[in-house]
């Protein structure tokens, strides 16, 4: 029995060692369990600690939420919400009296509002994928009339939950002021409450949504600008509006008629002529009394001046009147009188450069001695000119007059033009100073016409032209998508002019784009690849009533 304890002894130290745990320098890999992506954590520790530090989770990156769209169906009248992924829902109903006075501007991704207009009373809904909710306007009613607003209707502005539409009350025919342009309420729909407000009664804006010259809204989107006030009144008010507070105010009251009274493409300077002033939104102001000189507000805080009236060599000067850059000036050698229309082209570009726009020779008495050097520069069309502070003159081309939203992009930076020789249409880079892709006309047919669409991530341009011998009745279209990604054009045929319009253009250089049905009476939102050809239907035999702002 002696003989046995030593054995028992280290038998049972065994069993202890292999019991007992011993320190190690790694633990196993842990999985979380959490909404976000799992993990795998290796955790280390030291000689000191056999603890787990807690796993660093890294959350899921939300992806963007799809967009929606809106549609009505033509056989139930329902109201349908549907995105790219092909989800649809039914959202709501509209009476056959709303059919087709029914329009929707999209918002954002996910919200429209819907505008509804029976018997000359207008209706406003937000819709949602959720839902359509009402929104309730002012119990006070203002003027709405079919036949003049339902073109002049729109939405100016939008920032967080808070939107700003507007229509045409009143006509500039119907006024007897010189320089009357249209008016209409300016209202702030809060889009948490469903609530609309009246803010102003009499605001300029154009009846047919071209409303960049007249609407100006700062780079963080929380403030508008504008003017109100009716030129028979003879009071004209410069406005902000804050979007996130409801609150407007009075930057200037003068007088004279809306079209002399201009500002920068943000509204954050202004020049009414009537007053001899330029004023910024901070109180600042500069008297600017002088009845040769035309002041018009640039970005960034700049104005440019010129002569009202010059011939060949027009002597232009761009400054900062509450600001250090030093002056910079140019020499146009085009005529001017009487101003010139094309405020939405001029810019300074980041080489100094200035470009300038001149007015068709046909409406100057005194024509440019220039036009000899281009005998192919018609009375009608529109020099597009780059200058530079040495003094130097270049024609770019023919601008292609259009409203403000077809032909020149929201930064001014791309804009359709024609080369002298006519051959072509093409989209110029202002800022690179070059064309970013041409279209050729085809001599073949006649009539060519291009409009254009800017995206943020392209320019989709339609190119259409009609058959000699047909009174027009035959139209080709041609399209050209740019892909600012890839730097390459897409170009095809729409044969049987299938497409109306796109409202996007997408990552992967696909388009959405509403098809004319083929008995031409209503539409299918369709997902369209113009380098494959293939068409995914989203939706089917829906009317129109999703229209981009």
């Amino acid at each position: 029995m002696k003989r046995n304890i030593p054995l028992l002894f280290i038998l049972v130290i065994f069993i202890f060692a292999c019991a007992s745990p011993t320190v190690s320098t790694s633990v196993p890999n842990v999985q979380v369990e959490s909404t976000s992506t799992p993990k795998s954590v290796e955790a280390t520790t030291t000689a000191t600690t056999t603890s787990i530090p807690e796993p660093t989770i890294i959350p899921t990156p939300v992806p963007p939420s799809p967009h929606w769209y809106w549609g009505v169906d033509s056989d139930t009248l329902k109201v349908i919400a549907v995105n790219l992924l092909g989800d649809r829902k039914e959202i709501g109903e509209l009476d056959r009296a709303d059919y087709l006075q029914a329009d929707a501007t999209s918002l954002d991704d996910e919200r429209a509002l819907l505008f509804l207009d029976d018997n000359e009373t207008l209706r406003v809904y937000l819709l949602t994928p959720d839902g359509m909710q009402k929104i309730k306007l002012p119990s006070e009613p203002v003027y709405f009339n079919t036949e003049l607003s339902q073109f002049g209707r729109a939405v100016v502005a939008v920032h967080g939950d808070f939107a700003v539409f507007t229509y045409v009350t009143y006509g500039a025919y119907q006024s007897q002021t010189v320089g009357a342009v249209d008016t209409g309420p300016v209202f702030l729909v809060d889009l948490k409450s469903l609530t609309a407000a009246l803010i102003d009664k009499e605001a300029s804006l154009d009846p047919y949504n071209a409303n960049r010259a007249w609407f100006h809204t700062s780079q963080d989107g929380r403030y508008l600008r504008y003017l109100n006030g009716n030129a028979d009144a003879e009071k004209i008010e410069i406005r902000e509006l804050d979007l996130l507070t409801g609150t407007a105010r009075t930057i200037n009251t003068n007088q004279g008629p809306p079209t002399r009274v201009h500002a920068s493409p943000e509204g954050d300077l202004w020049y009414p002529d009537s007053a001899n002033l330029i004023l910024d939104l901070n109180g600042n102001q500069m008297d600017v009394a002088d009845e040769d000189q035309m002041f018009t507000p640039l970005k960034d805080g700049k104005v440019i001046v010129y002569p009202w009236n010059c011939v060949d060599n027009c002597e232009i000067r761009v400054f900062a009147p509450f600001g250090e850059d030093a002056e910079l000036a140019y020499n146009l050698p085009w005529t001017i009188e009487g101003s010139t229309s094309y405020v939405n082209i001029r810019q300074v570009l980041p080489d100094q450069s200035l470009l300038f726009a001149g007015m068709s020779y046909s409406a100057l008495s005194h024509t440019p001695a220039i036009v000899d050097t281009y005998p192919e520069l018609t009375r009608l069309d529109i020099p597009l000119f780059r200058l530079t502070p040495d003094g130097q003159a270049r024609l770019v081309g023919i601008y292609i007059e259009g409203d403000f939203t077809s032909n020149i992009s929201p930064n001014s930076q791309f804009m359709l033009m024609k080369p002298t020789d006519k051959t072509s249409f093409f989209i110029y880079d202002a800022v690179a100073d070059r064309s970013l892709f041409d279209m050729p006309i085809n001599p073949d047919l006649e009539d060519s016409l291009v409009t254009a669409r800017f995206f943020e991530n392209g320019i989709l341009a339609d190119l259409s032209a009609a058959e000699p011998g047909t009174n027009h009745s035959v139209y080709h279209h041609f399209y050209y998508l740019y892909n600012f990604k890839t730097s390459t054009v897409q170009v095809w045929e729409d044969v049987n002019a299938e497409i109306n319009t796109c409202p996007d253009l997408l990552d992967d250089g696909s388009l959405v784009c509403w098809f004319y049905r083929p008995d031409g009476n209503n539409f299918d939102l369709v997902r369209f690849d113009p380098a494959s050809g293939m068409k995914t239907v989203l939706l089917e035999n829906v009317w129109l009533i999703d229209t981009t702002r």
